[in-house]
């Protein structure tokens, strides 16, 4: 505030904006002008349109990117009732599995015009809940959830899945849904034929109590395909009462402790056959502890084919799941247009591939 010549203090001028300073904001007609093509295309683009050609998509990222053009999304999801995002919901999200997964996801989001939102449960049921509701106020194109072992949540997701589109990814509460996911029989039946092959006795050692129907189905694949072998099953007793993604620390306690009680010397078993990579690398070091050096002494054998396994010593023998179908699958679920779904389920198991390396 300034005063005037007399001494008596004036207000301050109020600035108002003129038309021309915003003539250098970019509208959607400004993005439609640029990619030589109509404002309804623009349009379906942002709204996460399937129907869009690939090279029609690219001219409008193109003219997105010169123009430094953002959509206001919230005005969007006003106008359609939901928003050009995904919501990703995980347990765990260090869980090496899980972040290639987010990442095939999100090349696949982008190439259809949505965003991804990730949020972590982290085990627990109210943070589970929590991010469920969070997405739904965000209007969101639909959730891919793996859910946590629990029924804490069970009656929240019956009534959002009335409401919104959710796909269940690697894990559901029971088989009336929407999933993707490995096949585990399959997979978990190649590992087995291929051990007994080695004239070895392959024993099983499993993971805590944290995923379902994935736990379960590869132990009981692991004992079907050796009953149809006609071998004894031997699986290694592992304390399921505390839920925990600590894979490595897990399997190294429980062998450690198999080991400890003569498992070793009194199965005859020769190869150690683990549920998920991660389980195997605890395995391992519980190996090398009573003097079996994996490979060579003991044939060690994982699940998953996580990049790391071409890099142990030995190089992990596994099982390899195919997350790009998987990932593309789940991202397709989200795009389907509500008569594709009328009356069933949309439910994709893929099948594994055996991996051979060092370890077996």
């Amino acid at each position: 505030m300034t005063n005037s010549p007399g001494g008596q203090p004036v207000p301050p001028t109020e600035t108002v904006a003129t038309p021309d300073e915003f003539a250098g904001v970019v509208t959607m007609n400004d993005v439609a002008a640029a990619a030589g093509l109509s404002r309804t295309t623009v349009s379906k683009f942002f709204n996460g349109s399937a129907t869009l050609k690939p090279d029609t998509r690219e001219k409008i990222e193109r003219a997105c990117r010169e123009l430094n053009y953002v959509p206001d999304l919230h005005a969007v999801s006003l106008v359609t009732g939901r928003s050009n995002l995904v919501g990703v919901v995980l347990p765990f999200i260090a869980e090496p599995f899980f972040g290639k997964v987010l990442q095939l996801m999100e090349r696949e989001a982008a190439a259809l015009g949505l965003q991804i939102v990730i949020q972590a449960s982290n085990n627990d049921t109210r943070r589970e809940a929590a991010a469920l509701m969070a997405l739904r106020a965000m209007k969101v194109h639909g959730i891919i959830l793996t859910p946590i072992e629990s029924e804490d949540n069970r009656a929240l997701l019956a009534s959002l899945q009335k409401e919104m589109r959710i796909v269940f990814l690697d894990s559901f509460m029971d088989e009336n849904c929407h999933f993707v996911m490995n096949d585990n029989h399959q997979s978990i039946g190649l590992m087995v034929n291929y051990l007994l092959s080695r004239n070895v006795i392959p024993a099983y050692l499993g993971t805590p109590k944290i995923a379902n129907p994935s736990r379960p189905e590869r132990q009981a694949g692991y004992e079907a395909a050796m009953r149809q072998a006609g071998e004894k099953p031997r699986v290694i007793p592992v304390m399921l009462d505390t839920p925990t993604w600590q894979f490595e620390a897990f399997a190294y306690e429980q062998l450690l402790n198999w080991c400890g009680q003569g498992g070793l010397r009194d199965s005859g078993v020769g190869a150690i056959m683990c549920t998920t990579d991660r389980v195997a690398f605890g395995a391992a070091k519980a190996l090398r502890r009573f003097g079996k050096h994996p490979g060579k002494d003991m044939l060690l054998a994982g699940h998953d084919d996580l990049d790391i396994c071409e890099y142990m010593d030995p190089q992990l023998t596994t099982v390899h799941q195919d997350i790009e179908r998987i990932s593309k699958a789940a991202m397709h679920f989200i795009q389907l247009d509500p008569g594709e779904l009328t009356g069933r389920y949309y439910q994709q198991r893929f099948p594994g591939r055996l991996v051979i390396r060092e370890s077996a």
